[in-house]
């Protein structure tokens, strides 16, 4: 199954690399996909979006469009997250107004 360009229907780039080499998006390292195997779908996506939001700053908007997903569902999620009790990263502090 393929990802597809958001202005097509054709798969892109990413796609043509990993079927050429599988390990393409695993930076190298074949165990990395392999130890997501046996792991809920919902805590992979969940670690996922939150570590996304760390590298991203806390900026919920970058993250989203990182992510792929509706800033809604993003915050959605974050606050799934945040009842079940995880740690939220916080968006940075803008420079002093």
């Amino acid at each position: 199954m393929h990802d597809l360009d958001q202005n097509s229907a054709r798969p892109t780039e990413r796609d043509r690399d990993l079927e050429r080499d599988p390990d393409a998006g695993t930076g190298g390292e074949t165990g990395a996909v392999e130890r997501l195997v046996g792991l809920p779908v919902a805590e992979v996506e969940r670690d996922l979006i939150l570590a996304t939001l760390r590298e991203t700053g806390g900026n919920r908007t970058r993250a989203a469009r990182l992510l792929g997903i509706a800033i809604r569902t993003l915050r959605n999620k974050l606050g799934s997250y945040a009842a079940e009790g995880h740690a939220i990263p916080e968006p940075a502090a803008g420079p002093p107004g």
